[in-house]
């Protein structure tokens, strides 16, 4: 039966049927070098009128680094009833030929390095931008992108017609992407990045929506 000798230590380990030691295995982060490895938390809402196809964030790589995306989580709360039942729709869209963020309606927020030592300050070469936090209908407007011909990701939710009272109101906690264990991630090169749209016109009801990204600023992958 084949072994693995570890270089180190010169623990030799069973393969298979092998009655030997153990594997301890670790995963390591993607190597960043003198880069680094980031995290943005942002909340906004979704008016009740939110226009089909507004842009509600978006992240632009404006450096010659590289950004792979490790996480992007969104959480979706409806708050208000709506006035006739429905579906929602949240897109992810990767872009390419984006010169320019959004410059109306949006909000630049903090981002956090995942170490203070060794790693540049955030956000690197990493534009972030959502929507103002009370929402706009119209969404970001202003930046220079091109979409895709299609989403990369879908989150979908059904219209409530009135709140829940006798409990908590239900929230879609979503993945949107799913490139972090063992698939090939996205690896974002300048000018290139990705954006929410709120894809369906909303009748009535409004909600919130949290947006958590975590990314790795690398030269190469």
């Amino acid at each position: 039966m084949a072994v693995i000798e570890g270089g180190v230590s010169g623990t030799v380990m069973g393969v298979g049927l092998e009655a030997a030691a153990a594997a301890h295995v670790q995963v390591k982060p993607i190597p960043h070098g003198s880069l680094g490895h980031y995290r943005s938390t942002v909340r906004f809402a979704l008016v009740s009128a939110q226009t089909a196809n507004a842009r509600l964030w978006e992240v632009r790589n404006t450096a010659a680094n590289l950004i792979i995306p490790t996480r992007l989580r969104v959480t979706w709360l409806q708050t208000v009833g709506a006035t006739a039942a429905g579906r929602l729709e949240l897109n992810l869209f990767r872009l390419t030929g984006f010169t320019a963020v959004d410059t109306t309606n949006t909000v630049t927020p903090v981002s956090s390095p995942k170490k203070t030592a060794g790693m540049a300050g955030a956000p690197g070469g990493a534009a972030i931008r959502h929507v103002t936090v009370a929402g706009i209908a119209a969404g970001m407007t202003g930046g220079t992108l091109v979409k895709d011909g299609g989403a990369v990701s879908i989150l979908e939710m059904w219209h409530l017609l009135a709140m829940p009272t006798a409990g908590p109101v239900p929230s879609l906690v979503s993945e949107l992407l799913d490139d972090v264990n063992g698939t090939h991630p996205f690896a974002l090169a300048q000018n290139e990045g990705l954006e929410i749209e709120s894809i369906v016109n909303l009748t009535g009801p409004a909600s919130s929506v949290t947006v958590d990204f975590s990314w790795c600023e690398t030269t190469a992958y």
